[in-house]
């Protein structure tokens, strides 16, 4: 099966988590690619099993938090080429996520009851709760 994660980092912190991502999953069988927005080839998803997306979150302290516009603006190119389910989203954050959440899930163009799995670190490392998470979003389609 193949994974593509795609973020995008303003200081590194971003990039780091989801180098750990990717290095998890290809430890669990999977070829991954690993890419920022700005690097990425939007016709190389057509092929992925599933698209782990993400990007450090901007805004307020408190509230107003959004995807930076670069992502925003690459979400828009890859709506629709790897199906809702099959995607997870990441962040990182310095004091809270906020609306991070169901801002990515809008600009991807993915309808509010469609659940998809959201990781989010503050410290850029991934957790056994991550991996826990990772598991059983690769889980579900696994093919035994």
């Amino acid at each position: 099966m193949k994974a593509a994660v795609l973020y995008y980092s303003h200081k590194g912190k971003t990039a780091g988590y989801a180098r750990e991502i990717a290095m998890y999953l290809w430890s669990k069988g999977l070829n991954v690619s690993l890419s920022s927005v700005s690097d990425a080839v939007p016709e190389k998803l057509s092929d992925c099993d599933f698209l782990v997306f993400g990007c450090w979150t901007c805004g307020w302290f408190v509230v107003g938090q959004h995807p930076h516009k670069r992502w925003k603006a690459f979400s828009r190119r890859i709506r629709g080429l790897v199906k809702a389910e099959r995607t997870l989203f990441f962040t990182t954050y310095k004091f809270r996520t906020g609306s991070m959440y169901t801002c990515m899930k809008r600009t991807m163009g993915i309808p509010v009851p469609c659940s998809v799995p959201f990781l989010k670190s503050r410290t850029g490392f991934l957790t056994e709760s991550d991996k826990k998470q990772l598991d059983q979003f690769i889980a579900m389609y696994s093919i035994h």
